[in-house]
């Protein structure tokens, strides 16, 4: 065993010496018996995942003086790949083939052809592509997948039509190759057409569950769920990655209900333990619809089904989503339980951590945990970055914010990404401190985005600088002028200065535009279900009694939040008891009192005078009330917020 080894570390700086090898002339060539038994016990050596073996098997053969043939080249190739040799020594094996004429073999050029892209050389595998005569679906499907996999994917179609064009007809794996191509570029027209043609040649087929997932793909992912649902009802056999894929479509396309009912369905139907990343995916649903009681179901399911052969990496993955659904559904005693007992936590942990304190307005908690996951040798990345600059923005740590935010290039090497200016520019802009928020903007070493001027204006409207709240809706419209949330927060600014005609001339251009507001809506659970309000709803008359019971215990509505123009106050108060979560919150106490803590998740922002009534019902109901909007969770008790009114 010693001598292999020592033969492994003098001999193979590449593939064996390769130039020496294949150039003696000395060297037998092999006969078809020997040759089969070589590539045998080579790709044995390389299903086990041990290349070094097979490397020494393979120079065990060479010292005998017997010379590769075409059957040994391709394994070969593979043998070099799994080594992780460099590029250099692929080149001798191509050498070696063109000298003894082996690459007029199909199977030669395309292990070639394989090799080469490995590499990440594009060049190479054309000029071989180009000199190739006898062509078949094979090296065409190789062309197909590798230039689509590495985002080529213009390239990628081009080959598939000059495929058709030589009347050569595509196999499934081309198929397959080719859906998940119009998956990348969402391209339905061209999905259907080839999805037509693959039945009509019998090519898809009830029984071929990897084709029949990649059409279920497809259509999920062009955001056909109509067609992705009729194709995954067809199938006779179903995999996980099946399911994952008709799950995803729902969760990405908000239908959140349906994507929970399939997951029911896939347990159902005899699944004993979903991968990883789909209960993760599900309890991401849980939390996004603020369902704590079917969180705590999963929850349950996870450590029932717990077994010894899932890995740490899986273990995690399912923790950080149990941590983070929590934290969405305004359980954060839980996340914290959960996140202390965890003996392995990772940089995405430690972030989830730090988004839920700053997100629940404890910002000196995100602080504590950021220094704590530095000093055990984590290192932050981007998103970690994102998390903590958020949370000193919530609670207007400025000079904090603004340390971490010059550290990340000083210190861990992290170059600031759009998403991280936008940050500071809020961080300064929530403090009041426009102008400086401006000239941090003047000095950003690249251009400013919509969202960086979205986020100025957002904030010019919450300290009521008209001026500059102007100047930086021009620039953001400047650079998307559909942007409808612009529009609306322009028309805002002016409705504070009571200016109504510019507030007219706003609503006319989205008219002429075609750009609708988003529509507000807010949801509760309430005795295990989930019910959701919208504008207008049927229930208002429930917010107008809460109204007069908090009005009656001194509450005084805040009609500053009024975006139009209405001359009486009883017309203003009226409007705000449509606002939806006053709705919802009136369904519940006005209801049968349920659970003493009420969650309420609400789409839009909360206006001033929703949070100042929900203050209010706190104490005068002695309810405890958490408030999930865009920006963060305001967790209500005894009159006070968690957020201290920074919000």
């Amino acid at each position: 065993m010693q001598r292999g080894k020592h033969l492994v570390q003098k001999s193979f700086t590449c593939a064996i010496s390769l130039t020496r090898i294949f150039s003696s002339s000395s060297s037998k060539a092999l006969s078809l018996d020997t040759a089969f038994s070589l590539s045998s016990t080579i790709r044995y050596h390389l299903s086990s995942g041990q290349p070094k073996l097979a490397l020494i098997h393979f120079l065990q053969w060479q010292k005998r003086g017997i010379r590769p043939d075409k059957f040994t080249i391709p394994v070969l190739i593979k043998l070099s790949l799994s080594l992780e040799e460099p590029p250099l020594h692929g080149e001798q094996f191509h050498s070696f083939a063109i000298k003894f004429s082996y690459t007029i073999d199909i199977f030669v050029s395309t292990s070639l052809v394989e090799m080469y892209f490995k590499h990440g050389d594009f060049e190479a595998p054309l000029r071989l592509f180009s000199e190739i005569t006898n062509k078949d679906v094979t090296l065409f499907t190789v062309m197909i997948s590798e230039f689509s996999r590495n985002g080529l994917r213009c390239e990628a179609m081009g080959f598939f039509f000059k495929m058709l064009n030589e009347r050569i007809e595509p196999n499934k794996i081309t198929l397959t190759t080719i859906f998940s191509l119009c998956s990348q570029i969402k391209n339905l027209t061209f999905g259907k057409v080839l999805h037509g043609f693959g039945l009509r040649r019998a090519l898809i087929i009830m029984d071929d569950l990897i084709l029949q997932t990649s059409v279920v793909d497809m259509y999920a992912k062009c955001e056909n769920l109509c067609y992705a649902k009729r194709v995954f009802d067809r199938m006779r056999k179903r995999n996980l990655a099946s399911w994952n894929s008709i799950i995803t479509a729902y969760f990405a396309n908000g239908m959140f209900q349906n994507a929970l009912e399939l997951f029911r369905d896939l347990l159902f139907e005899g699944w004993q333990r979903p991968r990883s990343s789909m209960l993760a995916l599900v309890l991401n649903i849980c939390g996004v619809t603020t369902d704590l009681r079917k969180g705590k179901e999963l929850h349950g399911y996870i450590l029932k089904c717990s077994s010894r052969e899932i890995s740490e990496m899986e273990k995690l993955i399912e923790f950080n989503g149990l941590i983070d659904m929590y934290i969405k559904t305004g359980n954060m005693t839980s996340a914290i339980l959960i996140f202390e007992r965890m003996q392995k936590r990772n940089v995405v942990t430690w972030t989830i951590m730090i988004s839920g304190y700053g997100t629940y307005g404890l910002s000196q908690k995100a602080l504590d945990a950021f220094d704590e996951m530095r000093s055990l040798g984590i290192k932050p990345d981007g998103v970690t970055f994102i998390s903590i600059l958020s949370a000193c923005s919530h609670s207007g740590l400025v000079d904090e914010g603004r340390e971490i935010f010059l550290s990340m290039n000083r210190d861990y090497d992290t170059v600031p990404e759009m998403k991280h200016f936008v940050c500071m520019v809020d961080l300064y802009g929530r403090a009041g401190r426009v102008n400086e928020a401006l000239d941090f903007i003047s000095r950003m070493p690249i251009e400013p985005s919509k969202f960086v001027w979205g986020t100025l204006l957002s904030c010019c409207r919450n300290h009521k600088n008209l001026k500059l709240g102007e100047f930086a809706a021009k620039k953001a419209l400047e650079l998307d002028r559909y942007d409808v949330g612009n529009y609306i927060m322009l028309s805002r600014i002016y409705a504070d200065a009571k200016r109504w005609d510019d507030v007219a001339k706003v609503r006319m251009v989205m008219k002429e535009l075609g750009l609708k507001a988003n529509t507000a809506y807010s949801w509760v659970e309430k005795k295990g279900k989930v019910y959701k309000f919208s504008v207008g709803d049927r229930l208002k008359e429930f917010s107008v009694k809460m109204y007069d019971i908090l009005n009656k215990a001194g509450f005084e509505p805040d009609t500053s939040s009024i975006g139009h123009n209405l001359e009486h106050e009883e017309a203003k108060v009226s409007d705000l008891c449509g606002h939806t979560e006053k709705v919802a919150l009136a369904f519940v106490l006005m209801g049968d009192g349920g659970e003493k803590l009420i969650r309420i998740g609400k789409n839009l922002r909360v206006c001033k005078d929703c949070h100042e009534a929900f203050k209010f019902a706190s104490k005068a109901y002695g309810r405890e009330i958490i408030l999930k909007d865009p920006n963060l969770y305001h967790q209500f008790s005894q009159g006070c917020c968690s957020c201290n009114d920074f919000w």
